[in-house]
């Protein structure tokens, strides 16, 4: 017999269904496009197209950059609604309120900035520009609809050659999605009158290569079928900690293991898409490969590098639960498909890597740890809040959207 909850699930789907039959267009409840993950570098990029007559291009996701993206500006330029911004003009001040105009021209040069990247170590020289900007949204938080809203958005590109190299050549540029008034999130959140919230559901590759994650901006409900309720009902919750860099950082307060604590030193803890595995401190490394292996139920097998702790696989029993204890109270857990990475057929490693003795920050939260989980910034209420695992309710982040890519 059908729940009532998924009666109720099927017929918002007929009903949009039936709207959209109709000529107008439906209302945009919140922008959702697709992520894909390359398997070369474990890395996840939005398909985008930007400005017109253009193909859509793999941008990387930075999701602490602050530039909105980073492209070649000969690329950009190509675009026949491509539009320079001088200096002096509304949109200049606007997206750089500190840029002057030099009193010795009498041509306004390019307004620009320099930006920060996680690709590069130092700020990026980069030219604002506006063109079209296209993704795909959905009217109710189910499927996606055929069909890219375009919006005229504040851009950037580069002419440094070291920034755009930092790039793999897997991908045609990045896209910064830093907690900043010029990134694309916050101009769209402005632009359409939406919650300012974000959210990220990171696909795996383990088993799911036909389907991609998702992108949301604009807030829920979320919904990842078969899974009936709105995923916000399966949400914890912590602060975000203020960032000047735009940064999405949070207090990790201790890691636990079967009861057993990992000492952990003080400082925030980054969320980061560009680190393919969490990175700790080398004192936390250590802690943490001392005790998992000890409560783990599996036989152990060589290390295999960058991995300080691999096993023979076993299906998955016999694999502790990390938790992950924030600030509040809220513990992110980490089950056996976020902490143990597939090697070869029958071998399997713990997927935290060694940051050595003086990193930037103490845990660097990456990109295979929250797969298949639901993550979600809220810029105004300075929270971020988490599912943790999907695939303990019978769904993932790759699944069909129907109208979708």
């Amino acid at each position: 017999m059908v729940s009532r909850e998924i009666f109720l699930l099927l017929s918002l789907i007929l009903l949009n269904l039936a709207n959209t039959s109709q000529s107008y267009e439906p209302k945009v409840q919140a922008f959702l496009h697709p992520i894909y993950k390359d398997k070369a570098t474990n890395l996840y990029s939005l398909p985008l197209s930007i400005g017109t007559d253009l193909p859509s291009q793999n941008f990387l996701i930075d999701l602490n950059g602050a530039a909105p993206l980073l492209l070649n500006c000969a690329t950009a330029a190509k675009s026949p609604s491509y539009r320079s911004i001088k200096c002096g003009s509304t949109t200049c001040k606007f997206a750089n309120p500190s840029f002057s105009c030099p009193n010795n021209t009498t041509k306004k040069p390019t307004c620009g900035n320099y930006l920060s990247t996680s690709l590069t170590n130092r700020p990026v020289n980069a030219r604002f520009l506006r063109d079209a900007f296209y993704l795909l949204y959905t009217p109710n938080g189910v499927y996606h609809m055929d069909s890219e809203k375009i919006s005229t958005l504040t851009l950037t590109c580069t002419d440094d050659a070291t920034a755009l190299k930092s790039i793999p050549s897997a991908f045609n540029g990045s896209i910064g999605l830093a907690n900043t008034h010029i990134s694309i999130p916050s101009q769209l959140v402005s632009m359409y009158k939406f919650p300012p919230k974000m959210s990220l559901c990171l696909p795996s590759t383990e088993g799911m290569e036909s389907y991609s994650g998702d992108l949301w901006i604009g807030g829920g409900p979320y919904y990842y079928m078969p899974f009936s309720k709105d995923v916000t009902t399966i949400f914890a919750s912590t602060p975000l900690i203020s960032s000047n860099s735009g940064e999405y950082l949070i207090d990790v307060k201790s890691i636990q293991i079967g009861g057993k604590n990992i000492p952990i030193l003080h400082g925030t803890t980054k969320i980061s898409t560009l680190a393919p595995y969490t990175v700790l401190h080398t004192s936390i490394y250590k802690a943490l490969l001392a005790v998992f292996t000890g409560s783990a139920k599996m036989v152990k097998a060589p290390a295999v590098k960058p991995f300080g702790a691999c096993f023979r696989s076993n299906g998955g029993r016999g694999v502790p639960v990390i938790e992950l204890v924030l600030r509040g109270g809220a513990r992110w857990k980490i089950y056996g498909s976020n902490s143990l990475v597939k090697v070869n057929q029958n071998v399997v490693c713990l997927g935290f890597v060694d940051g050595g003795v003086s990193p930037k920050s103490p845990i660097v939260i990456g990109g295979f740890q929250m797969e298949n989980n639901l993550v979600e910034f809220d810029v105004k209420a300075s929270k971020f809040s988490f599912s943790s695992s999907l695939l303990l309710h019978n769904t993932s982040c790759s699944i069909s959207r129907f109208f979708g890519m």
